[in-house]
């Protein structure tokens, strides 16, 4: 039997292998890997600046993640910490140095 990537496990099959298979084929532009590197940063950042505040484990950090579903980094991190937003908030959060989350 065939055995998907370690990264794959965990994930629907017919998913994950679809995703590994675009991985490989070259037929996605380096934009496609660059935008899932970019999220990957911010949430590596907001799982440090949140996980010793608010959550046990990095386990519950990304349980939270995954409850919460599809929104802004930004969003998702006053969520996590607990951050009212104005209905006219403006992204202010540097994820990564003097880069910022948002222009």
């Amino acid at each position: 039997m065939h055995r998907l990537p370690r990264h794959a496990r965990g994930h629907e099959r017919f998913t994950a292998t679809g995703e590994v298979r675009r991985s490989f084929a070259g037929n996605y532009s380096p934009l496609y890997q660059a935008a899932y590197m970019l999220g990957g940063l911010q949430v590596r950042a907001l799982a440090r600046e949140v996980v010793p505040a608010k959550f046990a484990t990095i386990k519950a950090f990304n349980d939270a993640v995954l409850r919460e579903g599809r929104m802004p980094i930004e969003m998702l991190r006053a969520v996590l910490a607990g951050r009212p937003l104005a209905r006219d908030h403006r992204p202010q959060w540097m994820f990564y140095g003097d880069v910022p989350a948002a222009m």
